[in-house]
């Protein structure tokens, strides 16, 4: 047979004895002892077998749909996957596609009937496995995060990786404290961002890329390539509580799948935990003013027909409605929120009024109702046509059926007349041998 052998590695597995290579091993001394050919091969690496999103897995999946293999390889099941439902749900994919799965290690295969009981029990074995893992392994968590454990520390902080503690940033504090300043000063955070950009300030995500050596998560950059600071950034350094020396964990939780935002008094506080970059007070004034310049919610302010429907062609930044007055006359134009907030460095200028697209989306909209039109029109003729050669379709469909039951008629008697004259022939046949005997 055709193989393809997939091996998977998980955080808590042993590296050792599940390591991807012996897992890759073994499967390939099985094929060879049997005679199958190895025609690929793909394998995750520390990914939880209750995902079933992974790369290996999908490079399995296009080799099965383009029919280049027969059976799947895996050193035991719970390789495949520990959720028993999608795992149950691939297999039957797989055998919809003839495809079957082998577990050397256990001597399962799916293709047999008397299998199938035994991969149901391993199916709900291995998912239990899985669920008591993940849930051991989020009270370990929990309890670190009432003991006060900081894993990734905020922007302004390192963590020394020799002694395990959070120690100070000095080029990034030394932001935070101007970041802080500019706002007390009246600057807005669109402002503060700017300014920052000017001044060359490295941003979050740059020392992140810096400390990782790659990005982690998508950044903001200019056309060519430098980090920017953006309005949302500037917030989030202004929300930061942390900066304060407090460490606040346990905000949010798994909960199906999905992470829930808990109520503050679920948190974890741990006071005098950081180094302080900005004293309490001055943190609590600038909430307030935070709190003070917060625009309405979006109940209060007046709706736009296009708000979140344009997208920038160029960064990729939605369209935000802005009121302008000219002359004294009122109008809504739609501006490419990156070049709003982070200005031509990020992205140009593109704009647009919403008394053209209301012309344009008037326009698009006729022409589909005249068209609409013009299609309702030549149906109505070709009905009007059909019917009109309705009878005389039909006075031809029953002229060709009565011929087809004529036919049918003299095919029976031409048979049976076929059949009498081969037992004439075998009657004489049999007359002229007794005869001779």
């Amino acid at each position: 047979m055709r193989v393809w052998i997939y091996s998977r590695l998980s955080n808590d597995d042993d590296c050792e004895m599940n390591s991807l290579l012996n897992q890759q091993e073994i499967c390939r001394a099985f094929a060879e002892r049997q005679g199958h050919k190895i025609i690929g091969l793909s394998s995750d690496d520390h990914v939880s077998g209750m995902n079933f999103s992974r790369r290996g897995l999908n490079e399995l999946t296009a080799a099965v749909e383009a029919g280049r293999l027969d059976a799947v390889l895996v050193k035991d099941l719970s390789r495949l996957g520990r959720h028993r439902t999608q795992t149950a749900l691939f297999i039957d994919y797989l055998r919809e596609h003839g495809i079957r799965v082998i577990s050397v290690t256990e001597g399962l295969d799916t293709a047999s009937d008397e299998d199938d009981l035994v991969i149901g029990v391993r199916g709900l074995m291995n998912d239990y496995y899985a669920r008591d893992i993940g849930k051991k392994i989020r009270s370990g968590y929990r309890q670190k995060q009432r003991e006060g454990i900081v894993i990734t520390p905020p922007f302004g902080y390192r963590k020394d990786r020799n002694t395990n503690t959070v120690k100070l940033h000095s080029e990034a504090a030394e932001t935070v404290r101007m970041i802080y300043s500019l706002y007390l000063q009246g600057f807005g955070q669109k402002e503060i961002a700017r300014r920052l950009n000017e001044l060359g300030r490295k941003t979050p995500a740059q020392l992140r890329a810096e400390q990782c050596g790659r990005e982690v998560r998508a950044a903001h950059k200019t056309r060519d390539g430098h980090y920017l600071w953006t309005y949302a950034s500037v917030k989030n350094v202004l929300t930061e509580e942390a900066y304060t020396g407090v460490l606040i964990n346990h905000r949010s939780e798994i909960q199906g799948g999905k992470a829930k935002r808990l109520e503050q008094t679920e948190w974890y506080r741990h006071e005098n935990f950081f180094p302080v970059i900005v004293e309490t007070d001055v943190w609590k004034l600038v909430q307030q003013r935070l709190k003070e310049r917060a625009r309405p919610a979006n109940g209060n302010r007046s709706k736009h027909r296009y708000a979140g429907l344009l997208r920038c062609e160029e960064c990729g930044n939605v369209f935000v409605p802005m009121i302008r007055y000219w002359n004294g006359d009122r109008r809504v134009e739609y501006v490419c929120k990156g070049y709003q907030r982070s200005g031509k460095s990020y992205c140009s200028s593109h704009r647009i009024h919403e008394e053209n697209l209301d012309t344009m989306v008037w326009e698009y909209l006729t022409a589909v109702r005249d068209s609409r039109i013009k299609e309702r029109e030549k149906l109505v003729k070709l009905q009007k046509m059909w019917a009109l050669r309705k009878p005389v379709l039909d006075a031809h469909i029953l002229l060709l059926s009565k011929r087809i039951q004529e036919w049918t008629l003299e095919i029976d008697e031409i048979m049976v007349a076929k059949l009498n004259i081969q037992s004439a022939h075998k009657h004489v046949a049999f007359t002229i041998l007794h005869k001779h005997s």
